[in-house]
């Protein structure tokens, strides 16, 4: 079995498990396990820019766009209902904050925390890349994916995780939508702002994943090169070893024809 398939698969497995048998499965996770590294990307820029701001800055925006999904996407939370009382940790791997969704019978309220203070309890903790958490509300990215390639970790109950894909899921969510509120006359502007702002952040995006291909690059080479060398002196190692074998054995059957002798 290939080194990291149980901590790489196990979980995923257990979503699945419990998906099509209905029953409550925990993922555990060795306390000694790495934490996610944040990806090479402008949103990493971007923590850092919103790192001096307060935390308390960023709740009003936060709840608002809470009170607009529960506004325009009410059976998301009809659907939620059955989890009563469960509690999400959601954590952007980028940013230096994190929100705590709170589900009491299908009623959310958000808070926004800090990561350099000490956080609450969660029945389910969800941390991977900002922009990754929301198109995986958006619908806009396979899921799957995402969680096979552990760019979105998840820990908990995964009953409850697959709950709250399936509520996501059975709507088209869209933060422009979300986003416009009273501003929805001025739709056709925010489309075309919009469509601008994507357009440049690909840009972006693309220039910082050269920058980080360049970075990397050579050490990768390095790597590959220490690799291969160390596998040459592992066949080494083990040529010798079958020779000193055989000169053991040699010497055995040698010492032995002395004796009878």
């Amino acid at each position: 079995m290939p080194v990291g398939f149980v901590e790489r698969y196990i979980p995923i497995l257990n979503c699945q498990f419990a998906h099509r048998y209905g029953v409550k499965v925990l993922i555990m996770q060795d306390q000694n396990t790495p934490s996610q590294v944040p990806t090479f990307s402008p949103m990493l820029f971007a923590g850092f820019a919103l790192r001096p701001l307060p935390i308390v800055l960023f709740r009003p925006l936060v709840q608002h766009i809470l009170k607009r999904i529960e506004f325009l996407y009410p059976a998301v939370f009809q659907r939620l209902a059955p989890l009563g009382h469960s509690r999400f940790l959601i954590m952007p791997v980028d940013f230096h904050f994190c929100f705590l969704l709170s589900l009491d019978e299908g009623k959310a309220t958000i808070e926004v925390l800090s990561k350099d203070h000490d956080l609450p309890d969660a029945d389910t903790t969800i941390s991977g890349p900002m922009l990754s958490l929301i198109q995986l509300l958006e619908g806009t990215v396979d899921g799957d994916a995402l969680f096979f390639s552990r760019e979105i970790n998840v820990q908990g109950d995964t009953e409850a995780v697959l709950t709250l894909r399936n509520a996501v899921d059975s709507v088209d969510i869209s933060f422009e939508e979300i986003m416009a509120g009273r501003l929805a006359v001025l739709k056709p502007l925010l489309d075309k702002a919009l469509s601008r702002a994507v357009t440049l952040y690909g840009a972006v995006q693309r220039d910082f994943q050269q920058v980080h291909n360049s970075l990397v690059a050579p050490l990768t080479l390095k790597v590959s090169q220490i690799d291969d060398d160390l596998d040459r002196q592992e066949d080494r190692m083990m040529k010798i070893e079958k020779e000193l074998k055989k000169i053991k054995t040699s010497r055995r059957n040698s010492t032995a024809k002395m004796v009878r002798t």
